[in-house]
């Protein structure tokens, strides 16, 4: 292999271990959403409502936009091993390439559905209702 292509794949890498970070620290964040949301329902539970907690809103929509900045990138590097796959004689890997490239797409999908749509919605609902 030539140093520039091996250079290519070092920075693939090394961003790859970045947004691998990044779907790390939503999910500790996701972790820390649902925390407060059980000290919150304990507390209505136990007659006493914990005060002071930060809110989830916030929270759950930093995480679900750090995961899917990730799952986009990874997306993009599927549709990269899917370019490259097309211009080879490999049909398996073809296959493989297309497969991985709708499932990227799919998760990335869902993690949009789960973090744009009802940040929009609320966003929508607070302009409609003047809040």
């Amino acid at each position: 292999m030539e140093q520039a292509e091996l250079r290519g794949q070092l920075e693939t890498v090394d961003r790859s271990l970045f947004f691998l970070t990044a779907v790390a620290a939503s999910v500790l964040l996701s972790f820390w959403s649902v925390g407060i949301q059980r000290r919150e329902l304990a507390g209505v539970i136990s007659g006493c409502p914990a005060e002071g907690l930060p809110e989830v809103f916030p929270i759950k929509l930093t995480a679900g936009a750090l995961a899917a900045g990730a799952l986009g990138f990874f997306f993009a590097l599927a549709l990269e091993s899917l370019d490259k796959a097309r211009r080879g004689e490999d049909a398996a890997a073809l296959r493989s390439a297309r497969v991985n490239a709708w499932a990227s797409l799919l998760v990335l999908a869902a993690a949009l559905q789960q973090t744009v749509m009802p940040a929009l919605f609320s966003a929508v609902c607070a302009r409609l209702l003047n809040l």
